[in-house]
């Protein structure tokens, strides 16, 4: 009889990412979205979720691939529906600001908006998919619309297969069918809502690689063990922002248009990625750009693609007090949350427009100048990508093994 009474909630946080636009039918929001406000908390809010996205990244073994934005913005979403106490736990462990939050939130996600443009596709999307016999709370709803840009489209529920479908095909249709599916019919049959956030990038390098430079070559693993991976090379120095660690060499990889970059973080012993990781955290890994140096860079890095099938949240955030059952009684009241799930993929190439591969010829021509730093990411590594203008992190990575 309990779980009759109490209404049921997954959130479902999912995420993609390649190295540009699709069309799709949404609802109509319920509000009008918000301008951006100057004066939100935008540097809390970014800081806050950067942190937390870098210890989900920390939770991670293995090759690792994730996006703390992705993250940050349905847990926000979901913070505006939450009980006083499930709301604390949440401040806690994403830092969310005390005043403003969802304006916050507001404003970082039209400022992401802005970098999409050119060659550089940067979307985040936001749905909510009730029971058709539910009706959440007029004022989430409002919140969600006019904060998040939430669309809502009911389902039944209660054929589960329909349900998961309906929600899979959005999912598959808002990341270009890089991820075909996120929900099963078992996680999400005769639940109250479904909440689904989805990032999708794709921006192609200020400064391409060439198809024709890329060689086979050994990516060392771990003691005495390699694998054969393909390496893009670049055809001579490039002027590049870079950073010497202590232990490490971080370079930074410009997208065009200037506002996204990617920054490689390469141990010199070919076994201190740990080391390495733990003298980081989230201020640290985008702060690289505030203390970075300009200079000629010879960089050899591998063609990659990673994927995080769908993890379980609670199994990272239940440790600091945010657990399945927490509830969510500014949805609806007697609501709970049942799973949070996320899953990311990211595919790292040669790519970039024809006028970019253009330049790049056309810079080769010249002779090739003294390197100040050679790179060669032959081993595990980190990588992040990163929002110029808000220093948000949009993905993070660790690469073990290319070919796994």
């Amino acid at each position: 009889m309990l779980t009759r009474l109490l209404g049921l909630f997954v959130l479902v946080s999912f995420v993609t990412a390649a190295c540009g636009s699709l069309d799709t039918t949404v609802s109509e929001p319920v509000a009008v979205r918000l301008a951006a406000d100057p004066s939100a908390p935008t540097g809390d809010w970014v800081a806050g979720i950067n942190q937390a996205g870098w210890d989900f990244h920390r939770h991670l073994v293995g090759n690792a691939v994730s996006s703390p934005v992705s993250i940050g913005f349905a847990f926000g979403l979901a913070r505006a529906g939450a009980s006083d106490d499930s709301g604390a736990a949440l401040n806690r462990i994403f830092g969310f600001p005390a005043e403003d939050p969802h304006s916050a939130a507001n404003t970082v996600d039209l400022m992401l908006a802005e970098a999409s443009r050119g060659p550089t596709t940067l979307e985040v999307a936001n749905r909510l998919f009730p029971d058709d016999d539910f009706s959440p709370l007029a004022e989430f709803l409002d919140t969600a619309a006019s904060s998040y840009g939430a669309t809502v489209q009911p389902i039944d529920t209660s054929d589960g297969t329909a349900a998961a479908d309906t929600i899979n095909q959005w999912v598959s249709e808002t990341t270009r069918g890089l991820i075909p599916a996120i929900v099963s019919e078992s996680v999400v049959r005769n639940q109250q809502l479904v909440l689904v956030n989805t990032v999708y990038l794709k921006a192609d390098w200020a400064v391409p690689f060439l198809p024709e430079l890329t060689s086979e070559g050994q990516f060392h693993t771990g003691a005495n063990q390699s694998v054969t991976v393909s390496f893009m090379h670049d055809m001579e120095p490039v002027d590049r922002r870079y950073v010497q660690l202590e232990n490490a060499d971080a370079v930074e990889l410009s997208y065009q248009g200037g506002e996204l970059a990617m920054w490689i973080i390469v141990p010199r012993d070919p076994a201190g990625l740990a080391a390495v990781e733990a003298s980081l955290d989230g201020e640290a890994l985008t702060g690289l750009r505030n203390t970075a140096q300009t200079g000629l860079v010879d960089l050899t890095m591998p063609k990659w693609e990673q994927t995080l099938p769908p993890a379980d949240l609670f199994e990272w955030l239940c440790p600091s007090g945010f657990c399945s059952g927490a509830g969510f009684d500014r949805i609806s009241p007697g609501l709970f949350i049942t799973a949070a799930l996320h899953a990311a993929k990211v595919i790292v190439d040669e790519k970039g427009t024809e006028a970019a591969a253009a330049t790049a010829m056309e810079f080769a021509m010249s002779g090739p100048p003294p390197a100040d730093l050679t790179i060669v990411a032959d081993r595990p590594f980190l990588w992040a990508i990163v929002h110029e203008n808000t220093g948000a992190l949009l993905f993070i990575g660790r690469l073990i093994d290319p070919t796994a």
